[in-house]
């Protein structure tokens, strides 16, 4: 209803059509073929290998060397080594457990002997030939591997190797042995020794130094062959003890 005064004129809407594309898709004209892969020529293993890139990038971008296809074994010191001293020798398996003389490392030794070996004999190790015993070197002891009385006979037999080059550790080390800081001797790194103590040794070393390893165990009143094997004992169980005698004084001058 309308108010007075004013018509009422309905609205006329233009209804607009919207254009529909009523056309159809163009018919199938089927899958296209696709060419099938050819066949390489197979290659033998000699030209596959040259083929493999010489180098291997990593995740980064960054480029891996190659590794050594064998570890060379004489690398190691343990393999420059002629001569070793024999700790325990295992008659079932001829093999021998000891150490080389050159440088203290543990090794084991294959022999073939059909008598006992005793400890602390001398095994020649090396590439030439000699009158000696001659055995094959196996490779490195592990001490977590080694029977118990191998472990109780090692330091006991390195006291034995001492006691025989007694005059190259008096001369290397006793005799030449300083302080290594404002408040430690040399001498403190063997067990037992203190700083009074070892005041007392330079003291009694005096200028012209010990003459043989008797005269230091007479004068010092200590068995140095034993407090020098302990401390090599102890650094070849613990190599990052600092500073290594092993190190300074091997190999032995004869």
């Amino acid at each position: 209803m309308s108010r007075p005064g004013r018509d009422y004129t309905p609205r006329k809407f233009n209804k607009s059509t919207t254009n529909v594309d009523t056309s159809m898709p163009p018919p199938a004209t089927g899958r296209k073929e696709i060419p099938k892969p050819q066949k390489k020529p197979e290659q033998s293993g000699g030209e596959r290998r040259q083929q493999r890139p010489q180098q291997r990038r990593d995740n980064r971008g960054g480029q891996r060397q190659q590794r050594p296809q064998q570890r060379r074994r004489d690398a190691s010191p343990l393999y420059d080594a002629s001569w070793a001293r024999v700790v325990e020798f295992d008659a079932s398996d001829n093999v021998i457990t000891g150490f080389t003389e050159e440088s203290l490392i543990p090794c084991r030794i294959s022999i073939e002997s059909s008598e006992p070996i005793l400890p602390s004999s001398r095994i020649y190790i090396g590439s030439g030939e000699g009158n000696a015993p001659k055995g094959n070197l196996l490779g490195g002891a592990i001490f977590d591997r080694m029977s118990n009385s191998a472990k109780l006979d090692f330091p006991l037999i390195i006291q034995l190797f001492v006691e025989e080059f007694g005059m190259h550790f008096v001369q290397s080390f006793f005799n030449k042995a300083g302080n290594l800081s404002l408040k430690q001797h040399a001498f403190e790194l063997l067990d037992g020794i203190g700083s009074k103590k070892a005041q007392q040794m330079v003291e009694l070393r005096g200028s012209s130094g010990f003459s043989s390893l008797a005269e230091l165990n007479e004068k010092c009143s200590i068995d140095a062959a034993e407090l020098l094997a302990r401390r090599f004992f102890s650094e070849i169980e613990d190599r990052t003890l600092q500073p290594l005698l092993v190190d300074h004084l091997f190999p032995v001058n004869a």
